[in-house]
């Protein structure tokens, strides 16, 4: 067995992964920004370069955890246990 068959599992399993890192994406932005600005008091327009670099790599690696995590299920739903072709 395969672990990412060719043809339409496939393709929808890549677009459901697509769709949740964008959903946890747009909520580790909210979250990790607005958590900056509320801890820092400060306007989004005067934070320093070091402080955008490292929201950034939280956005990103949170993002990209997140979405590995909540693939496995989606792993199981599109792909999953495959019906063996040789049975008799």
């Amino acid at each position: 067995m395969a672990m990412f068959p060719p043809g339409k599992k496939r393709r929808n399993f890549f677009i459901a992964q697509l769709c949740v890192l964008i959903c946890t994406a747009l909520v580790m932005t909210k979250a990790i920004i607005g958590g900056a600005i509320n801890e820092y008091n400060m306007p989004f327009s005067t934070w320093p370069v070091e402080l955008y670099v490292s929201e950034f790599f939280m956005i990103l690696i949170y993002s990209s955890v997140f979405t590995l995590l909540l693939s496995i299920p989606l792993w199981y739903f599109f792909i999953g246990e495959q019906p063996s072709e040789s049975q008799s």
